[in-house]
């Protein structure tokens, strides 16, 4: 039987950070959570990147910057060969 990956709410990486801020260390903060020490340096990262839009929710990486960019380059690029082509 395969081992199925476990969720976190965004409550639960919230307050691991909390701890975090507070002065406990990573390793007693992954012991007493019950988590890999480096998905909580990957939690805080991704909160320190931008607290509002950190952990999206469902598993679900969000976007980042750089590829909606690249996206939207695209996008300009395809407009513009459509307009050259009418």
């Amino acid at each position: 039987m395969g081992l199925s990956r476990r969720r976190f709410t965004q409550e639960f990486k919230l307050a691991a950070i909390q701890r975090l801020e507070q002065g406990i260390s990573t390793a007693e903060v992954a012991r007493a959570m019950e988590v890999n020490p480096n998905l909580r340096h990957r939690w805080r990262g991704e909160f320190r990147q931008g607290p509002g839009n950190a952990f999206p929710g469902h598993g679900q990486r969000r976007w980042s910057e750089g590829r909606i960019a690249e996206l939207e380059r695209k996008i300009a690029f395809l407009d513009h060969a459509a307009e050259k082509a009418s």
